[in-house]
């Protein structure tokens, strides 16, 4: 298993988990979580319109780590910048370059 994989996997199922904690001890406790859970589907449409990037840059990244065209350590050409992959984030690609310069790179410019 790829460690990136792993800690992305592992970070999703978390919060995941954690939501459905949260959402299932208010409904424990006599309070309803119907308009809760709306209010929280509204807020989550508001945010991801005015994230409209960085979701793009998400998706990217889950795209990078799940199809794999390039892993860590890697020498890749990426929108016109050269160097070897040293990580990939959820956002971002972070290369170094031969003269020993840190890239980053946000992902959907990776896939596009």
């Amino acid at each position: 298993m790829d460690a990136t994989l792993v800690s992305f996997t592992t970070n999703l199922l978390y919060f995941a988990f954690l939501a459905f904690v949260v959402v299932a001890a208010l409904n424990q406790l006599g309070i309803e979580t119907t308009s809760f859970i709306a209010v929280l589907g509204a807020a989550g449409l508001a945010v991801g319109l005015a994230l409209q990037g960085s979701l793009s840059n998400f998706a990217s990244g889950v795209l990078l780590i799940i199809f794999r065209p390039f892993v860590v350590n890697d020498m890749v050409q990426i929108s016109g910048s050269e160097g070897i992959v040293e990580r990939i984030h959820i956002f971002t690609t972070q290369l170094k370059t031969a003269d020993n310069k840190t890239i980053i790179i946000p992902n959907s410019m990776i896939t596009n």
